[in-house]
């Protein structure tokens, strides 16, 4: 009995103490059946994207040589499944404290999506006031697609940064880097007449060289900046962005610094609704994700690379079509490998076609493909990928 009275007392001091700060757990999951092909250049594929320490697989000095064919028919998804809790509480008439817990996980095994962190997709808490929002902790950069931070979204693609490995979105054909960063301080100011400022720093994250550990904030440490501006309208959205990814004297994979610039957004025009973006890179580590994530092959022998510089550009709508959502989007991108002097020369193009139908409120259905096709001078061939998924996802 005294147990039980001690449970009820928990339970409701949990309720009370919720219902004051406003907690309410949250999440997406999505699943369905996925068949990708792939004929892809050595050192690329999915669902995984390669890493860093495979970005001169099969390079000879001259040519990538092709990783062969690869059918795969498995549970796939359209999105990453996704489970938090987030709160806040009004301190005064002119504060708002609140925090933000977001973890990512594969929905077929409940395996994390990254094992090493578990809020992996955002950790952070904010101070909302009529001087505008800081947030601070692991968070979206505003380059990306993704969050409560970034601004390239759903918003400026009806794919927003992409489905599965290569379905719509526009980091296929250009990048999003490094999507998160730690130890993160972002701002956004008040919203004036559908203006509002977005200014982000990443004091970077502790490391250790030889055997000497080099602290977050110290000038030895990548560091990440970006400032941005989003206008909204009844029947508009345009964002405009440009990031600085500092690179430390000892850390940094990159020689020189990166940076990004992306202006996109939408217009409603009542029958349908379009979309478009373009971005430019330079010294980028990596272009496109997943199936389509791509290093910069460098000579041997050399340390750091250089990247890539390059262009992307994309344009999407969707409509409402039999009670549901139709969804187009294409991609075209360009540039060149900087850590060549010959065969440097790529472009790449992906296209993504689906259909989005509401059982409910919080429950869909969808029907997904996309097809992406790159001519790299430094590959030996074209490379190919192309992917479906059939899937269902609940929001909560």
């Amino acid at each position: 009995m005294k147990k039980s009275l001690f449970c009820a007392a928990v339970l409701a001091s949990f309720a009370t103490a919720s219902a004051a700060a406003n907690v309410e757990m949250f999440g997406m999951f999505d699943q369905g059946l996925s068949y990708l092909h792939e004929d892809l250049a050595a050192g690329m594929g999915g669902p995984n994207a390669a890493n860093e320490s495979q970005a001169n697989a099969g390079f000879d000095g001259n040519k990538v040589a092709l990783a062969g064919r690869k059918n795969v028919f498995t549970q796939g998804t359209g999105n990453v499944s996704t489970i938090g809790v987030r709160g806040k509480e009004k301190i005064n008439d002119d504060l708002t404290v609140g925090f933000h817990l977001e973890h990512a996980l594969f929905a077929d095994s409940g395996a994390p999506y990254n094992p090493n962190i578990f809020f992996e997709r955002e950790s952070s808490v904010y101070l909302d006031s009529s001087w505008g929002q800081f947030k601070f902790g692991r968070m979206p950069a505003m380059t990306t697609g993704s969050g409560t931070t970034g601004l390239f979204n759903s918003r400026t693609n009806p794919f927003g940064a992409g489905w599965g490995n290569m379905t719509g979105g526009w980091k296929f054909v250009g990048t999003l880097a490094t999507a998160r960063h730690n130890n993160m301080i972002n701002y956004k100011s008040p919203v004036m007449n559908g203006v509002q400022l977005h200014l982000q720093h990443s004091f970077g994250d502790d490391k250790t060289v030889d055997g000497e550990t080099y602290k977050e904030g110290s000038s030895k440490v990548n560091h990440f900046s970006a400032l941005g501006v989003t206008v909204t309208g009844e029947k508009y959205f345009v964002a405009a962005a440009v990031d600085w990814l500092k690179m430390g004297s000892v850390t940094g994979a990159v020689e020189n610094d990166s940076y990004k610039a992306i202006v996109g957004g939408h217009y409603n025009f009542g029958a349908f609704k379009a979309y478009a973006a373009v971005e430019y890179m330079d010294n980028v580590q990596y272009i496109g994700g997943y199936s389509t994530k791509e290093f910069a092959v460098r000579p041997q022998g050399q340390a750091l690379t250089k990247g890539f510089d390059g262009w992307a550009f994309a344009l999407g709508a969707d409509t409402q079509v039999a009670g549901g959502k139709a969804m187009f989007s294409v991609g075209y991108g360009f540039g060149e490998n900087q850590n060549l002097t010959d065969n440097k020369d790529y472009s790449r193009v992906n296209v993504g076609l689906g259909y989005l139908y509401p059982l409910s409120r919080r429950t869909s259905v969808y029907a997904v493909g996309g097809y992406f096709w790159e001519d790299a001078d430094f590959n030996a061939d074209e490379i190919y990928a192309s992917e479906v998924i059939l899937g269902m996802m609940h929001r909560f």
